[in-house]
């Protein structure tokens, strides 16, 4: 079963200036086997559209979770992951 992970920034208004938003998530420990970012700031997915992604990319289970800039200017995860589908 194909695994996709959403990563939702709730704080994409202090984007660091050289964000490169795949290199960001290849720093990430992620379980699954494609993963997007979301965020409401201009120029990302939001959760319908990356969710519609992960499905048309065969994705059988889709997972979403909050992510946030810490002072190092890197993502980090908090809270559980919400199943959206599968």
């Amino acid at each position: 079963m194909k695994k996709g992970l959403i990563v939702y920034l709730i704080n994409s208004d202090i984007l660091p200036k050289s964000f490169d938003p795949d290199e960001a998530l290849s720093h990430l420990s992620l379980n699954s086997d494609h993963s997007v970012l979301a965020a409401s700031a201009e120029g990302f997915y939001d959760i319908p559209d990356a969710w519609h992604l992960m499905l048309t990319r065969g994705m059988q289970y889709i997972s979403c979770v909050k992510g946030r800039f810490n002072e190092a200017g890197k993502i980090e995860l908090y809270g559980e992951p919400l199943r959206l589908y599968g």
